[in-house]
């Protein structure tokens, strides 16, 4: 299955390591800035971790917006709850959108994205199944960033098959 990521990059901003956390960058087609701000925390969403977790990335979301178009609000958040999300850390993707036009877009891309994902793993997995693993989200989110160096080692090896952990 062909990625929609282009030009994927894995840094480690100030303010992220501490916080064990990876900025991915992307962008897709017809959309040049994409994020997936990545956790190793697996916090539930009621406690308080979970909450400065969250904050930190709508801060981050904003600064990410401002920085790329020059207005801190031009953004779209896309998280999953605990209970629905495939990797047990969490993330948050932000869409850097100007128009209606692109917020229709990223929909129309997740939708298909995920319609995918839900026929491939259908056909090998019997109804019972209710966590299977999702090679896009293991492309996005590389592993538990143990340090900065260890994430800046993954930044520069770029992955070519969705399939690849």
């Amino acid at each position: 299955m062909p990625s929609f990521m282009l030009d994927r990059k894995i840094s480690v901003p100030a303010g992220y390591a501490e916080r064990g956390c990876v900025l991915v960058s992307y962008r897709l087609p017809l959309l040049a800035h994409c994020f997936v701000l990545c956790s190793d925390s697996t916090a539930g969403q009621d406690d308080g971790q979970g909450v400065d977790l969250m904050a930190f990335f709508l801060i981050e979301a904003g600064r990410l917006a401002e920085q790329a178009v020059g207005d801190p609000q031009a953004f779209m958040l896309i998280h999953s709850g605990q209970s629905i999300r495939k990797r047990s850390s969490w993330h948050l993707h932000v869409f850097v959108v100007r128009r209606r036009w692109q917020k229709a877009w990223v929909y129309g891309v997740l939708s298909i994205k995920n319609a995918s994902l839900a026929i491939f793993s259908s056909l090998g997995r019997s109804s019972d199944s209710t966590q299977l693993p999702n090679p896009s989200i293991d492309r996005t989110c590389p592993g538990k960033p143990s340090s900065a160096a260890h994430v800046k080692g993954q930044a520069s090896r770029r992955l070519f098959s969705p399939w690849t952990k």
